[in-house]
């Protein structure tokens, strides 16, 4: 009895320290999170602003994208989520086109996650970002209703350490382009101008 009863205790003291190492860490968003966060800001603030015509309300609106990009079912998801909560029908099978001829069609120019590194710290500054452009059409009479390009941007800071484990290896626009400053950058011009002032001082002694 005692044996099994100091093994409770142990399990229930393990369940406390886990719990508690729980509460005292501190999650941070991978970069698929922040791009994410990123680009529904992006859908949000364009629609927002979006001239939808009365006839776009009586058929599925079409959400197709007009180039390739690794990210397009990120926003092609977004924007079907953002369209139905505004209450538009909305389809993303092509082969339903016959159906409706309003588009909203979609262009990722931008996409990616960066970060600064300083000379010192454990902490970098990371900026997802994105560049969407949007154009609401009719297939009928190919007529543009509404056109949109927008940027939006999220920083955040973060430990040094987490960049790898934040990564995303799957998709190479969730990868994090580091940018780290090193002391080249102020040791060199200071060695230019040290030779150069050298060579000018022997020229002039010289003559």
């Amino acid at each position: 009895m005692g044996t099994i009863l100091l093994r409770v205790c142990h399990c229930l003291l393990a369940a406390l320290t886990v719990c508690a190492t729980a509460l005292v860490a501190v999650p941070f968003p991978t970069n698929m999170d922040l791009l994410v966060e990123t680009v529904a800001s992006a859908v949000d603030e364009s629609l927002a602003r979006i001239e939808m015509p009365a006839e776009a309300a009586m058929a599925p609106l079409l959400v197709v994208a007009q180039s390739k990009h690794d990210a397009n079912w990120m926003v092609e998801h977004l924007l079907a989520n953002r369209l139905l909560t505004r209450g538009f029908s909305v389809t993303l099978d092509s082969t339903a086109a016959q159906l409706t001829s309003m588009r909203l069609s979609y262009r990722v120019l931008d996409l990616g996650v960066s970060a600064h590194s300083g000379l010192r710290g454990s902490e970098v500054s990371r900026q997802g970002r994105v560049t969407l452009a949007l154009r609401l059409s009719d297939e009928r009479d190919d007529v543009v209703h509404w056109q949109d390009e927008i940027t939006r941007m999220q920083r955040d800071r973060i430990p040094k350490k987490q960049l790898e484990l934040l990564q995303h290896d799957q998709f190479k626009f969730a990868k994090t382009e580091l940018e780290e400053q090193t002391w080249n950058k102020f040791v060199e011009p200071v060695i230019v101008s040290t030779v150069l002032g050298g060579l000018i001082y022997l020229f002039f002694s010289n003559r």
